[in-house]
């Protein structure tokens, strides 16, 4: 069995530990092991090849950056995972401010959560219904789909939101938080029917 063998069976957290420890090289066995992952999440978001290649090495770069901080209380992937997330809403809000979006697809964990999930597996999952997700939109009144298609969509601010649709601020608030609990509640009913619970 050659080196570079015995290392590719290495746990992340040894390697990690390697690194910190000043042994640089071998990050290249986790940039390696974990591109097609990180690759794969990206790209069910940005649909830009091109951009979603430059999130990934934006990303490797800052985790080699903040390796520091992984604790090791966690898995290594959902670190990497979190990060991963977290890169590719700022790389996003720069495409945003650059008027550069045509690529990128509804993201809806946040419409049901106002979040990023905790877990890689979570995510996948979660993205498979991304076709249920549009159904459901689409059964919102036209003033209150419109808002959450600029919001999540096209990662527009409330004030350019108000602005588009001229109206308020405020109202814009108001809108999108009724919006985001009637699409709830329209994707609860759905979930209810497609498991046959009455």
């Amino acid at each position: 069995m050659d080196v570079n063998t015995m290392l590719f069976q290495k746990s992340d957290e040894w390697i990690v530990q390697r690194v910190l420890e000043g042994e640089k090289e071998m990050m290249r066995i986790l940039v390696e092991r974990h591109r097609p992952f990180v690759l794969t999440c990206i790209c069910r978001t940005v649909k830009d090849r091109h951009l979603a290649e430059d999130i990934v090495q934006e990303v490797f770069v800052k985790a080699y950056r903040a390796l520091h901080t992984y604790r090791g209380d966690a898995k290594f992937t959902t670190w990497l995972y979190r990060l991963t997330c977290n890169q590719m809403i700022d790389s996003l809000r720069k495409q945003r401010r650059g008027g550069r979006l045509e690529q990128i697809e509804y993201n809806h964990t946040e419409l049901l959560t106002d979040g990023w999930s905790n877990e890689p597996e979570e995510y996948v999952v979660k993205q498979e219904h991304c076709e249920e997700v549009r159904r459901t939109l689409k059964q919102l009144p036209d003033k209150y789909r419109s808002v959450m298609e600029l919001y999540h969509m096209r990662q527009q601010s409330y004030a350019e939101i108000a602005e588009k649709l001229h109206m308020p601020v405020r109202t814009v608030e108001t809108r999108l938080y009724r919006a985001k609990m009637l699409f709830k509640n329209a994707w609860t009913q759905a979930q209810t029917l497609k498991a046959g619970i009455t």
